[in-house]
């Protein structure tokens, strides 16, 4: 496989804006901002995951309730058959439904509320409109060529709405059977059931439309596969063979995200269940390939988020909602409320030679799968985190590019590892959408030098006043050095605040690095230094920031011309 450079920015949907949208990114923004990759030599738009969310506040695309179907919110209203025109505008000063809101931030409750109202509106009329009829065919063979994924969807999203929540197992009614016949015998279900069909077409319909837009402006779509699925989704419902619900997948306490107390003891807890990978051998990893399959009809690349899952994956033998429970206690304390089970890594650590090759054995296995299920796709791996060292090598033998974030390359000799020594298959960037863009990194590690020196020259400071002073500004001085290093700047150039010259000098050396795609996050392309999400915390402003531009806009802004000429000079065009 060749593997040309590219550069890319990260967009998730939801940030998105247009003229004339409805509170939410939508496809036909997409297009507007795939246009705009076209024209400014941007090889490549990441989305975050775009499946079917749940009724949440402040919905994480990484909780969403099937591995197939698609998030309605998304799509563009003005497009559908049978809505009512002109549209309603959506009034983003009204007070929010139930969160804090404004213009730049998403109201999930206002935006789904003012959606949903419309789509049964023009659902009435396609369903009955004799004009709708040729169109109406269309969409019941689209249906009968999907097999019992929508099916299952939809019935679950009927019986989710009528017990008012997705987590199945508070359902006054868990057998699978006796739910789906309980939606399919009666009339109001069934309608409610076709009408969900019907979303999942409209999405499909559109995503179609918006993936041949992109090939025709030779702008790739990279999609996102989380590693696991929610517990409260149609897959674990109706599939229950392949998941493990006594165990909660997640990730190790590693000294970050201390904002929350939780994650920074224990570590993350997603309430993902583990998976039965014995089970999803036997029929040769059907469920995983369907899901890639489906993705592969509307993006080109795909990012595995937490791809060393597929090797082993820390589990919890206890869900989320049970974090604070064992907040306070010891280890020994949590086992003993667990029946004697322990966080760890499944199906086996890594401790043992032998368990490090099974390990090895049976990611380099279910990638394979991935691989042939999709074999057109470019894959990506998010490899950060506790890495094997069996991993990345396995990642570079399949040809799937694995992470590299500059500042986290560090040699033996404490040394940064230089952009020219990268392996070309390999996806570079400063951030992810689960850390601060790196001016607000950068500022905060600049303060904490600044208050060290400060300290310093304060002579009535105690040596156990400032010995916490001059360690923490020794870890920030060390990362601005790196990254100093890594953008060819001197000790003096790099110990300022965040300014031009810094995000200029590193994004330069970024895109001139031998990772043949290195991406930037919105955030800190167009200097909009706003968090997209915190890991361990829910709600507040997580998944909700928005542009306060459009395409268009962004086309006119010097940030744009400036990304072309880098990306023209790195040979990334």
């Amino acid at each position: 496989m060749v593997l040309e450079r590219k550069t890319g920015v990260l967009m998730p949907l939801f940030s998105l804006r247009r003229d004339g949208d409805h509170g939410i990114g939508d496809l036909k923004a997409l297009e507007a901002w795939i246009d705009w990759a076209a024209e400014h030599a941007v090889g490549f738009l990441q989305l975050l995951p775009v499946n079917a969310l749940g009724d949440e506040d402040s919905p994480s695309p990484y909780s969403s309730i099937s591995s197939v179907a698609l998030e309605p919110l998304y799509l563009s209203l003005e497009r559908v058959p049978g809505m009512p025109l002109p549209l309603p505008p959506y009034q983003e000063d009204l007070p929010p439904l139930q969160m804090p809101g404004g213009t730049d931030l998403v109201d999930y409750a206002r935006v789904r509320s003012f959606k949903r109202f419309l789509l049964r509106q023009a659902w009435k009329a396609f369903s009955q409109d004799e004009q709708y009829a040729p169109l109406r065919s269309e969409f019941r063979s689209w249906v009968a060529e999907q097999g019992e994924w929508l099916a299952d969807f939809c019935i679950f999203r009927v019986a989710s709405l009528a017990f008012n929540t997705t987590a199945w197992w508070l359902w006054p009614e868990q057998n699978p059977d006796a739910v789906r016949n309980r939606v399919l015998s009666g009339a109001d279900s069934l309608e409610q059931l076709h009408y969900h069909e019907w979303l999942q077409w409209l999405c499909a319909r559109e995503w179609a439309a918006v993936r041949a837009h992109a090939d025709a402006r030779g702008v790739m779509l990279m999609g996102d596969v989380p590693i696991g699925i929610s517990a409260a989704s149609a897959d674990v419902f109706f599939e229950r063979r392949y998941f493990d619900m006594d165990w909660s997948c997640g990730a190790p306490a590693e000294g970050n995200f201390a904002d929350d107390p939780f994650t920074a003891k224990w570590g993350q807890n997603w309430g993902i269940p583990l998976y039965r990978w014995d089970v999803m051998e036997k029929d040769g990893y059907a469920w995983w390939s369907r899901r890639v399959q489906k993705l592969a009809e509307i993006f080109r690349m795909y990012r595995i988020d937490h791809i060393l899952g597929f090797y082993r994956i820390y589990a919890f033998p206890w869900m989320p909602e049970r974090n604070d429970e064992f907040l306070n206690l010891s280890e020994d304390e949590a086992a003993a409320r667990c029946g004697g089970r322990r966080p760890g890594f499944r199906p086996r650590p890594d401790w043992e030679k032998s368990d490090r090759m099974a390990n090895l054995m049976q990611g380099d296995r279910i990638l394979r799968k991935l691989i042939q299920a999709a074999p057109q796709q470019l894959i990506i791996g998010e490899d950060l985190g506790c890495v094997p060292d069996y991993v990345r090598p396995d990642l570079s033998f399949l040809r799937i590019a694995g992470f590299k974030i500059p500042h986290w390359e560090i040699d033996s000799n404490q040394k940064v590892i230089p952009g020219s020594s990268y392996n070309p298959c390999s996806f570079a960037t400063y951030a992810t959408h689960d850390f601060p863009p790196l001016c607000n990194d950068w500022n905060d590690w600049y303060v904490n030098v600044k208050i060290a020196r400060d300290a310093v020259a304060n002579e009535n400071l105690s040596i156990d006043e400032l010995r916490p002073l001059l360690l923490t500004a020794r870890d920030s001085g060390r990362v601005m050095c790196w990254l100093g290093d890594f953008a060819g700047l001197s000790i003096e150039e790099s110990m300022v605040p965040w300014c031009s010259d810094i995000k200029h000098a590193l994004i330069r050396a970024l895109l001139g690095c031998r990772s043949a795609y290195a991406a930037l996050m919105w955030t800190e392309l167009f200097d909009y230094p706003e968090r997209l999400n915190t890991p361990g915390t829910v709600g507040g402003t997580n998944w909700r920031p928005r542009m306060p531009f459009t395409a268009v806009q962004a086309a006119q802004m010097p940030q744009s011309a400036w990304l072309r000429k880098l990306s023209v000079a790195a040979k990334r065009a």
